[in-house]
């Protein structure tokens, strides 16, 4: 029997003979590869998408009429590799190619470990419920094949070592060394079995607990002293540990701990979050996009595919500095080959496709990184978003951490933060004062109390209170689209502060992660669907956009000079919600300004309707031609008010407003308002040939669009609608029953009522021109 250095040595030595083969096809996929961190210019995500698609094209290609691809070494791997990749990108299972290749791979006999780990791989992603039979088999083979050690090697019984010694795979080396391959265990091959059975359980397939356990018990002891792995485990030399079989050992550790944390010992649990992070301190020391870290080139594109799945599984964005997928798409989007391949191996070209396409997945949440007992286990949101699939925005969603100095830019990469722990929350003060401009620019934050950490939920409300002027958390109403958007659950207890028109903070204190991280996200819980009801909420279940999109801060384009008989607009403060929109009504004025040249300027002028400075002005409408009234709920003016208002349109002034969102309170308060300023009076519905929708004065409307609540209440609505009150042949008030501010700042709101963006932002301007143009 070898020693584990002499095992090590042999491995080594047939390493370097065929280097220079495979560096040969990496110095063709990167002709420019020294240079590529110095360019300026940073990839988009249409460059992407277009890499995308040459790739895809290039595999097509090189398919062969009988529906395979050409094999590497074992038959059917490439096949399997393949179809997994196009499937991966968005190819249709029913896609000609696809079903040719699908019918190849499932007519292949399991006999060889890489190979039925991506069959099992293909077949999942291509259909689990088609394919059940075929993937529980391949599970089957994979824990059979399964070494007591916990590992797997090649899975080909020694006695077929002489007929493989002319395969391409082994063409360097003796049947000896052979027979050693598959006597023994190595990390690539156990890092396809691992990520086959784990797609096969979510499949639907059984594998048993034992072969999970045997696997993460390999891995966490034959981590190096350095923190690294080699691809021989039996070796015991720090100098073996290189770049893609450590990043493998790292995917692994996620995976099995996923399968195993629920019902094994606290020690267990520590000791692989322990190898979890010199791992990944490994990885942080060496890393480098330049090659295979500690190997050369010798196998990069399992570096760039390992990377990514330990990245994926692990939520990480960074290691150290390097934001590792922005690096490597970089690094691929500009060595690709203009018939879409990166080497002449189709393998390798499989493996770069399956970088771009699921590390590219937009971003649903992120988690802070804070300064103390911050949640660090993955489990909850990668089971979140693994239950979630295309559920919300028709598309599949991803999640990542996020670190504590991130700008606000970074934060609203995602539309959730979600910041959870034990113990009192501290921040950097630059992280804190983000989350302010976060909230107003449309994110919303989670804190999430683990474990129900009551030191956690107290720290929070005290932040909360400083950071948003004293407000306070309310219990969120059973009604609240949260617990009702798509699935009716069970109150949990949630608690918000209403800024604006949404639950845009909320806080859980009996906690919501570890509730996602006990459920199968294969399998529906109350945990998953009140996740998929906040997704829903915070999203507006529209498309996401893509991974590399850089938000556009809602800042107030400013008005490069103020005219000298500049107008006023003046907002009602009154009772309730009477700035549901901060940003909405200056965006707007500043557009009216710079666009149609309208002497106003771009802040409102709050009003009280009863104070007696606010009144005086009231009393010359040239000083404030228009006011502008909105809410969501129930709002009264006491009688002082009240007849200050009807001082104003009695004397030529002009109200516009309307239910912020459709809401339905806020409707019959402002109609109750008009009967009792004016008793018999009532709103007319404004007809469509009137002069706001003219286009005279601004924007020609005959048609517009409106958000999914009203398209579902009144399908066939499709002209503006708009009430307004004349007094003494004038039109005094203009009236929206929908809302109308979501055009103007951006921001949308699950279940409302409203106009779509443009023909808001459209009629708006037409209702504002209108006002400033009556005498």
């Amino acid at each position: 029997m070898s020693s584990p250095v002499s095992v090590a040595a042999t491995m080594r030595a047939a390493r370097t003979l065929f280097l220079s083969a495979i560096a040969a096809g990496l110095l063709m996929a990167f002709p420019a590869a020294s240079g590529v961190s110095a360019a300026p210019e940073q990839v988009t995500g249409e460059q992407v998408r277009a890499a995308i698609l040459r790739a895809v094209a290039y595999l097509r290609g090189g398919q062969k009429p009988d529906g395979t691809w050409p094999d590497y070494a074992h038959e059917g791997g490439v096949t399997a590799l393949a179809c997994h990749a196009l499937l991966q990108a968005g190819v249709s299972p029913d896609d000609p190619a696809v079903a040719a290749g699908l019918r190849a791979i499932v007519k292949v006999e399991n006999r060889h470990t890489y190979v039925v780990a991506l069959k099992a791989m293909a077949l999942a992603s291509a259909d689990p419920k088609r394919y059940k039979a075929e993937i529980q088999t391949c599970a089957d083979w994979l824990v059979e094949m399964q070494h007591a050690t916990g590992g797997w090697g090649y899975g080909t019984p020694p006695d077929e070592a002489p007929a493989l010694a002319g395969q391409g795979l082994y063409r360097v080396k003796s049947e000896a060394q052979i027979r050693c391959a598959y006597e023994r265990t190595d990390a690539s091959n156990t890092q396809f079995a691992i990520l086959g059975l784990s797609e096969a359980e979510h499949a639907g397939a059984h594998v048993p607990l034992e072969a999970w356990q045997k696997a993460e018990r390999l891995l966490r002891t034959t981590q190096l002293p350095n923190g690294g792995w080699g691809y021989v485990y039996q070796t015991a030399d720090p100098d073996d540990a290189y770049g893609s079989v450590t990043a493998a050992a790292l995917a692994g550790l996620y995976l099995c701990g996923d399968r195993l944390s629920p019902a094994e010992p606290a020690r267990v649990t520590a000791e692989r979050a322990a190898a979890i992070e010199r791992g990944t301190a490994w990885i942080t020391q060496n890393y480098t996009l330049n090659g295979n870290p500690n190997h050369g080139l010798a196998w990069y594109y399992f570096w760039l595919y390992s990377l990514e799945r330990v990245g994926v599984a692990s939520g990480r964005r960074t290691f150290g500095d390097h934001d590792w997928f922005r690096e490597g798409l970089d690094l691929l989007v500009k060595g690709q080959q203009l018939d879409g391949s990166w080497t002449p191996r189709l393998y390798q070209n499989a493996l770069a496709l399956l970088f771009l396409t699921k590390g590219f997945r937009p971003l649903l949440v992120q988690r802070l990184e804070w300064q103390g007992g911050w949640r660090e286990d993955p489990r909850d949101l990668d089971h979140l978003v693994r239950y979630l699939g295309t559920r919300v925005g028709g598309q599949a969603v991803a999640w990542q951490t996020v670190r504590s100095d991130a700008s606000v830019q970074d934060l609203l990469a995602a539309p959730i933060l979600h910041v959870s722990g034990r113990g009192p929350l501290r921040m950097l003060g630059a992280t804190l004062l983000g989350l302010k401009p976060y909230v107003e620019q449309g994110g919303l934050v989670l804190f999430d109390a683990q474990g129900g950490d009551e030191t956690f939920t107290a720290s929070v409300r005290r932040l909360a209170g400083e950071l948003f002027d004293g407000a306070t958390f309310e219990p969120l109403p059973p009604n609240h689209p949260i617990y009702t958007a798509r699935y009716p659950v069970a109150p949990a207890g949630l608690e918000t502060l209403n800024l604006g028109c949404r639950a845009s903070v909320l806080l859980a204190p009996k906690g919501l992660s570890d509730g996602w991280a006990a459920s199968d996200p294969d399998r529906a819980s109350d945990a998953l669907r009140l996740g998929e009801n906040l997704a829903l909420y915070a999203t507006g279940n529209e498309a996401l956009p893509d991974r590399l999109h850089e938000a556009t801060l809602l800042a107030v384009p400013r008005q490069k000079s103020v005219p000298r008989d500049a107008l006023r607009i003046g907002q009602i403060q009154h009772g309730g919600d009477w700035r549901p929109r901060p940003l909405a009504l200056p965006r707007l004025l500043a557009e009216l300004s710079e666009k149609f040249g309208a002497s106003v300027y771009d802040q409102p002028a709050p009003l009280r309707l009863g104070r007696s400075d606010d009144a005086e002005l009231l009393r010359d409408r040239r000083a404030l031609p228009i006011l502008y009234l909105v809410g969501h709920y129930s709002f009264t003016l006491d009688e002082k008010e009240r007849a200050a208002l009807k001082d104003y349109l009695d004397r030529g002034g002009f109200l516009w407003a309307e239910a912020c969102c459709g809401r339905k309170a806020f409707d019959s308060s402002f109609r109750a308002l008009v009967v009792e300023m004016y008793p018999g009076a009532r709103l007319e519905k404004l007809p469509l040939d009137h002069p706001i929708y003219s286009g005279r004065i601004g924007y020609k409307i005959d048609r517009v669009a409106y958000s999914p609540a009203v398209r579902a209440e009144t399908p066939d609505l499709q002209t503006p609608v708009l009430y307004g009150l004349q007094r003494g042949g004038s039109l005094v008030v203009v009236y929206s029953p929908y809302g109308i501010g979501v055009g103007l700042d951006g921001m949308r709101v699950w279940g409302a009522r409203c106009l779509e963006p443009d023909d808001a932002r459209r009629l708006a301007a037409d209702i504002v021109l209108y006002g400033l143009s009556e005498p």
